[in-house]
């Protein structure tokens, strides 16, 4: 009986890990490091770190870095920015300045005539320019004229008929997009709300700039004029990419505004002189 108990019972020894390292040549041990279960966990769990604090340091000590999304520091982020706000300005000049040499390099060469250009305005040539106050609206019509006049006599009612305002205008392009355009208190000078941290602003009609400062910690005012007496002021900008006596296109891009700036964006429409309702004249 106590010889079957003796052979029933087994002994639980820990299991016990080797790691050892020969000299293939003399076939003797160089190094050998035994470990239990828990302490093969505990050297697995620290290597792992190890290896993850190294390459942490590796990537944020290192240029390496900016080949990855979302390392760039604030200079960096700055720098890019600018760079491409002053590329989207510039992206159009270059298409109109490459057209034009392409044409002179055809008249040099005798591949264009000069007068095949002169007839063939309205095609390749004018593609590249932009002149939007060359379109109108259609004026109003003798029978909306005659609705017009009897809508008012019998409901003794004026009607907010902005038509022949805007047909007699150029056509205007909003100076921000994607933005809250509001009277507010003085309806000539409306109240914009940039959606974006970081707003381009673009001129409204073609022109050129007449004068541009800085307004003390108010930010940089632009001020262009339009042909037909029009004149357009930005006020509160940013930053500006444009200087006096440049003629720039319409759509093109003056300066930027920072929605966390303390002074407002403002733009002001004026022609000879008189102040003019923005929201009147261009569609935001």
């Amino acid at each position: 009986m106590k010889k079957e108990s003796r052979d029933n019972v087994r002994l639980k020894t820990p299991k016990k890990y080797r790691l050892s390292l020969y000299n293939e040549n003399g076939l003797y041990r160089i190094w050998t490091i035994t470990m239990g279960k828990t302490r093969m966990i505990v050297l697995v769990a620290v290597g792992a770190l190890a290896i993850f604090i190294c390459g942490m340091m590796l990537i944020s000590l290192t240029p390496l870095r900016s080949l990855l999304p979302g390392f760039l520091t604030g200079s960096e982020r700055h720098q890019l920015l600018e760079v491409d706000a002053r590329a989207d300005s510039l992206a159009r000049r270059m298409d109109i300045y490459a057209g034009y040499l392409n044409n002179v390099t055809g008249i040099m060469t005798g591949d264009v005539a000069t007068d095949s250009l002169m007839s063939a305005r309205g095609s390749a040539i004018d593609s590249l320019l932009v002149k939007p106050d060359t379109v109108a609206l259609i004026g109003r019509s003798k029978a909306e004229e005659d609705f017009v006049n009897m809508y008012r006599e019998r409901e003794n009612f004026m009607l907010d008929d902005r038509q022949p305002l805007l047909a007699e205008a150029p056509l205007f392009v909003p100076p921000v997009k994607d933005a809250m355009v509001t009277p507010g208190d003085n309806p000539a000078v409306p109240q914009i709300e940039v959606t974006e941290e970081v707003a381009a602003v673009y001129a409204i009609n073609r022109g050129t700039v007449i004068d541009q400062y800085l307004e003390g910690d108010k930010g940089y005012v632009v001020i262009i004029q339009h042909p037909d007496g029009y004149l357009s002021r930005y006020s509160g900008l940013s930053k500006i990419y444009t200087r006096v006596g440049v003629a720039i296109d319409a759509d093109s891009r003056i300066g930027q505004y920072r929605r966390d700036s303390k002074t407002p964006l403002k733009f002001e429409l004026r022609r000879d002189g008189e102040s003019l309702r923005p929201l009147d004249y261009i569609p935001f």
